[in-house]
C-alpha cells in the first residue's frame, strides 16, 4: 500500500467522522469529505483538504451515488469510507462506485440483514449469542395480543430505527395493551416486542477485512443522549464482547465497519441487542494512534485496540443531556467526575474550527426542528436515514 492514500469520507456531520478525518489526516493521508447537509463538522477542519455538498441520499439516491462517482474520479480517490446512515445508499450503489476506487462497505443485502433488528437477532443466535426473547408484530391487534401475553417488562422498537428515537420501555405490558398511545405497526413498518433486560449497556466498534478484525474497541455506556447515543465513553476491554464480535465477523466473512450494542445483566450474562454496520463513537478511543488509520485499508494480521483508557465525551451533549440525567446525588457526583476527567472529542488546539462550527450546525438543526415540528435528532438524519426501502 502506498504511504499516502486519497480517502473520501461521507457523513461529515458526525463527530465520529471528524475523528476519523483527523486520524487519517494525521497519518499522512489526503482526506476529502462529501456531505448533503449545508453545515457540518468536517467542513473547516485542517485535516480535510476539500468538502463537497452532495444531493440528499434519501431523497435523491441515484443523484447521490452519481455525484460520489464524479468526486471519486475527479479526486482520484483510493478508498471511500461511508460513516453515517448514508452507508446504505453507498452500499446500494457499491458496484458503480467500485469503478472508481475501493469502497469499505458490504453489499446492501448484507447490510439490510444487520440493520433489520429482527433479522439480526436471528444471525446473532446462529453465532451462539444470548438474545432477548423477541416477537415481530405487523398490526396493532398483534401488538396488543403479544403485550397481553408478556410476563414482564418489554421494550417496543421499530424494526428499523436509530439512536433509540422511538424506543419505549413498558413496565406493565398487560395494562398498557389497551392504551391508544401505542405504536401502530404495519406489514411495511413492523415493530418488535422485546424482553427487557436489566443491566449495563456495552457497545463495540470494529473494522474487519474478510472476517478478520483489524480494529476493535468496546466501551460501557454511562451517559447518553436520552435513551440513545453514547456521549461519554472509555475503553473497557470486555473479553466476552470481543469474543462475540470476532466470531460474528469470522462466520460471515464480513468486510467493513460494524458495531454492536449489548446488555450485561446482573448475573454477568451478555445479551446482544442490535447491530449498527457503520462508524460509531468507538473511533474516538483511537485518538493519536496513527497505526489505527492503516486498519481501514487492509488486514495486517493484527488487531489494533485503544492504547489507553482515557475517557472521551461530547462536551456540549454532556452539559445538556448529562445534566438532565442527574436525578440523585450519586448520579450528580458521577457526572461531575466524568465531565472533568474526559476529553472533549470536538475541541483540539491544532484544529479548533470544528468546535465552533458545532454551534452553527446546531442552530441550523434547531431551525429545521422548529419548521418541521420534528425533534432535532430526527432532523439530523432526515436526509440520510434508511428504513429498508427498495432501490
Amino acid at each position: 500500500m502506498n504511504t499516502k492514500q486519497s480517502v473520501l469520507l461521507t457523513g461529515g456531520r458526525a463527530p465520529a467522522t471528524l475523528e476519523l478525518a483527523r486520524l487519517l489526516g494525521s497519518a499522512g493521508h489526503r482526506v476529502i469529505v462529501a456531505e448533503s447537509a449545508r453545515r457540518h463538522l468536517c467542513q473547516h477542519s485542517r485535516y480535510v483538504e476539500r468538502s463537497y455538498q452532495v444531493p440528499p441520499p434519501r431523497q435523491q439516491p441515484n443523484a447521490y451515488v452519481e455525484k460520489l462517482c464524479e468526486i471519486m474520479q475527479h479526486e482520484r480517490i483510493d478508498l471511500l469510507i461511508p460513516t453515517c446512515e448514508e452507508i446504505f445508499y453507498v452500499s446500494r450503489g457499491r458496484d458503480r462506485l467500485l469503478d472508481y476506487g475501493e469502497v469499505l462497505v458490504e453489499g446492501i443485502e448484507v447490510l439490510r440483514s444487520l440493520h433489520d433488528k429482527w433479522l439480526f437477532a436471528e444471525m446473532a443466535r446462529e453465532v451462539g449469542a444470548l438474545v432477548p426473547q423477541t416477537v415481530r408484530v405487523q398490526s396493532p391487534a398483534q401488538l396488543r395480543e403479544t403485550m397481553l401475553q408478556a410476563s414482564g417488562p418489554v421494550v417496543l422498537k421499530p424494526v428499523y430505527s436509530r439512536f433509540a428515537a422511538h424506543v419505549r420501555i413498558v413496565e406493565d405490558p398487560s395494562s398498557a395493551a389497551g392504551q391508544s398511545t401505542l405504536p401502530e405497526p404495519t406489514g411495511r413498518q413492523p415493530w418488535l416486542v422485546q424482553q427487557f433486560i436489566k443491566g449495563k449497556q456495552v457497545c463495540s466498534y470494529a473494522v474487519a477485512h474478510n472476517g478478520q478484525l483489524s480494529l476493535y474497541a468496546d466501551y460501557e455506556t454511562t451517559h447518553t443522549a436520552g435513551q440513545g447515543a453514547s456521549i461519554h465513553f472509555a475503553y473497557s476491554a470486555h473479553p466476552q464482547v470481543r469474543d462475540f464480535v470476532s466470531r460474528f465477523v469470522q462466520q460471515h466473512k464480513f468486510s467493513g465497519q460494524i458495531a454492536f450494542d449489548f446488555i450485561e445483566n446482573e448475573q454477568g450474562e451478555l445479551y446482544v441487542i442490535e447491530c449498527n454496520p457503520r462508524l460509531t463513537s468507538g473511533v474516538h478511543l483511537f485518538t493519536g494512534q496513527l497505526e489505527a488509520a492503516t486498519a481501514y485499508f487492509s488486514d495486517r494480521g493484527k488487531t489494533v485496540v485503544p492504547a489507553g483508557k482515557q475517557a472521551c465525551m461530547l462536551g456540549m451533549a454532556m452539559l445538556t443531556y448529562g445534566l438532565l440525567g442527574m436525578t440523585n446525588g450519586e448520579k450528580a457526583k458521577r457526572w461531575v467526575s466524568d465531565l472533568f476527567s474526559a476529553r472533549d472529542v470536538l475541541f483540539r488546539r491544532d484544529d479548533p474550527r470544528p468546535f465552533f462550527d458545532q454551534f452553527s450546525m446546531l442552530a441550523d438543526l434547531a431551525w429545521q426542528s422548529f419548521r418541521t415540528r420534528k425533534s432535532m435528532i430526527a432532523c439530523s438524519t432526515s436526509d440520510i436515514e434508511w428504513n429498508g426501502e427498495e432501490a
